[in-house]
């Protein structure tokens, strides 16, 4: 990729390279992107930039030391029906810390383990008990209502939250999911925006399509779109439990699988979409890389899509061993498109 350098006005070209930066007295590893220009050699970079290497870094931290991630941060609260600044008070945080920390900004070990344990409704009443001074007595009884409510569902719910966690086996943000947590709505909205704009979509080719919306989404912002894990297989990259999560798919009514028969006598499963795509679920870089991707790949076969993958170093490097992908390692090395 070229840009116009600012101190001479001439070209400046994208340059990456593995350098190590520290954060809060630890070091991590992380794809470091930059711009150098062609006549001074200088080097320079964009917010954007500048965004994905921080995002690698926090995401880093934010995995070694199991402080959630924002998007888990506001799930949490949002189950219980609070505000930020109410769910501060309960936890004990500044008024604002709660807000903070859903916008981006990283909590201390201990703060990070105590939102984690408030995600247990188990364990937040307890934290409501504790709080009963900063609670108006109305707010104390709505409150543990919602929490007693959460407790009855998760019993009820039981068997279906176990499937759901034999699909996403790997269902905290780590390198392995992209540093987000996997979402069947999400990966049912994905599927509706191929669904509208590639033909022909077999389960093969949509694999295919899913692991590179991902990675290179990945590469581009430092998080995937889906929370998808994936693993190397001889078809090319594929969701790690791709069996069980087309059937979970078609079973709560996201996505329809049929079954169809070739002139050949071979069978295909050709994979549409149920629910509407909704792109304001989506950011403007996911977006982006839904159309970029789409774009790419419209034309492709199967086997053609198949073959393309094949050549990625992600693939390359795991499927001997059947090995999970990880996302920092290999989106940055993508090949078939940047």
């Amino acid at each position: 990729m070229i840009m116009k350098s600012p101190f001479t006005d001439g070209e400046a070209t994208l340059q990456y390279e593995k350098r190590e930066l520290e954060f809060r007295k630890d070091v991590f590893t992380v794809t470091q992107f930059y711009y150098r220009c062609s006549d001074t050699k200088e080097e320079f970079t964009t917010d954007e930039l500048d965004q994905i290497n921080v995002n690698q870094l926090y995401n880093q931290y934010r995995e070694r030391y199991g402080v959630p991630f924002p998007d888990e941060i506001k799930e949490i609260r949002e189950q219980y029906g609070l505000s930020a600044t109410k769910m501060s008070e309960i936890l004990g945080f500044g008024v604002n810390s709660y807000r903070q920390y859903e916008g981006g900004d990283i909590p201390t070990v201990a703060s990070g383990r105590l939102i984690q344990a408030a995600k247990d409704p188990d364990e937040f009443k307890k934290f409501l008990d504790d709080s009963k001074a900063v609670l108006t007595d109305r707010e104390y009884k709505r409150f543990s209502e919602r929490v007693a409510e959460l407790i009855e569902k998760s019993k009820e719910n039981l068997w279906e939250s176990l499937f759901t966690e034999q699909i996403f086996s790997h269902s905290k943000p780590t390198e392995y999911t992209g540093y987000r947590k996997p979402s069947l709505e999400r990966i049912a909205m994905i599927i509706a925006y191929f669904s509208t704009h590639i033909s022909d979509l077999w389960k093969t080719k949509l694999n295919k399509l899913l692991f590179y919306s991902d990675f290179l989404n990945y590469r581009r912002s430092g998080y995937s779109i889906s929370g998808i894990a994936y693993r190397a297989i001889p078809f090319g990259p594929v969701p790690a439990e791709y069996d069980k999560l087309y059937v979970k798919l078609k079973d709560d009514e996201f996505a329809d699988i049929e079954l169809v028969e070739f002139n050949d006598g071979n069978y295909g499963e050709a994979v549409s979409a149920i629910k509407e795509f909704e792109e304001d679920a989506f950011s403007k870089i996911e977006l982006k890389t839904l159309e970029d991707v789409a774009k790419k790949f419209a034309q492709c076969n199967t086997k053609q899509i198949v073959s393309i993958s094949h050549k990625e170093k992600a693939w390359l490097e795991n499927e001997p061993g059947h090995e999970l992908i990880s996302y920092q390692k290999y989106a940055f090395e993508l090949q078939a498109i940047k």
